[in-house]
């Protein structure tokens, strides 16, 4: 079994050769007048290794990509969409659910009991988190109620927000229409 610092020493080793072919990012002044990759584009998804949207939308990719438990449309996508809205003009977002979540093979109960065990003196913290858990049966509705939820925030007004599932087993993103 590996430890930590034999991690990060691979991590730093595949920077190291990432950084040796790279050829230069677009400055934020590129990115802001809209002019790089896509256009302003923005991938809510989960944080699964298999959920890698520059794997499965391809390699060329150029989006603004926000990864959480579930791919989530929590309170910190609003913050980071307006953020991000007034830097580069964001005006398109996708919010990517897939198949076979973690999110779906645990319950609430079950993380709390965890977090709780790790540190009691959170016990109140964690209790008063919401995990927004679903189950498999309802991906489809997880990924509706996540693009309804940023449609009605009134913060976000004149971003359009599409809904996607990926089945981890094929790689075939399917538009759920809402």
């Amino acid at each position: 079994m590996s430890t930590s610092g034999e991690k990060v020493s691979r991590l730093l080793a595949s920077n190291e050769k990432f950084a040796s072919s790279f050829t230069g990012a677009p400055t934020m002044e590129q990115m802001r007048s809209g002019l790089v990759g896509n256009g302003p584009l923005f991938i809510l998804t989960c944080v699964d290794p298999r959920c890698v949207p520059e794997a499965f939308f391809g390699p060329d990719l150029r989006a603004a990509v926000h990864r959480n438990a579930g791919g989530r449309a929590t309170a910190d996508v609003v913050r980071t969409l307006n953020a991000l809205r007034a830097l580069v003009k964001m005006d398109t977002v996708v919010v990517v659910h897939h198949t076979d979540c973690g999110m779906t093979h645990v319950t609430e109960e079950e993380i709390r009991e965890y977090s709780k065990s790790k540190n009691p003196e959170a016990a109140a913290i964690v209790d008063n988190i919401d995990f927004d858990l679903w189950k498999e049966e309802q991906l489809e509705e997880s990924v509706k109620k996540d693009v309804r939820k940023l449609r009605e925030d009134k913060s976000l007004d004149g971003i359009e927000v599409f809904g996607f599932v990926l089945d981890t087993q094929t790689a075939v993103v399917t538009e759920v229409h809402v």
